[in-house]
């Protein structure tokens, strides 16, 4: 039985390396709002999840009306918290807000809400990630906009801006 070269041995941490650089700098600077969402042009997914006001009382998802945003969140999330003022504002203006508290813990979620305020007409509560694959979750917060007829038109990942939110409302034909 042969031994490997030394040399051979010394550039396998060097190429390494150069690998796990050139995966780093690609994560730097991947856009998930440029890849295309699955669910653009679909019905709402439907989901049955219970309800974070009372886990004993079970939702759908098809019960959502429509036009209205969904947004995926959690109070753990930085970027959901900063998207929250945003959120309880668009709900003063008149716009539907759906919510799914997303891997949280209830008491959590609901200490968050009482203290910062709920711009949600209903949430549902997903602490075990059954919404991930229908909701197509990559990172929170995620927030969709739904058109008259239930049917999303765009997806946004990240925090929500008046900017953000005008720029997915070109693809409605009604605004919300």
């Amino acid at each position: 039985m042969t031994k490997p070269e030394p040399r051979l041995l010394l550039a396998l941490p060097i190429i390494l390396a150069i690998l796990l650089g050139l995966m780093y700098g690609y994560g730097l600077t991947y856009d998930p709002n440029k890849s295309p969402s699955r669910l653009i042009g679909k019905k709402i997914p439907v989901v049955n999840l219970p309800s974070l006001a009372n886990t004993e009382i079970i939702l759908n998802s098809a019960d959502f009306k429509s036009p209205a945003i969904i947004n995926i969140w959690a109070s753990w999330c930085a970027a959901c918290r900063a998207e929250h003022e945003f959120l309880k504002q668009l709900t003063a203006e008149g716009i539907t807000i759906y919510g799914v508290d997303y891997q949280d813990d209830v008491e959590n979620a609901r200490a968050y809400l009482k203290q910062n305020g709920n711009p949600f007409v209903t949430i549902m509560f997903d602490s075990e990630m059954a919404s991930a694959m229908p909701f197509d979750v990559q990172s929170l917060p995620q927030t969709y906009l739904v058109d008259e007829n239930g049917v999303i038109r765009a997806r946004h990942i990240g925090a929500l801006t008046p900017e953000t939110l005008k720029s997915m409302q070109a693809t409605l034909r009604t605004p919300l």
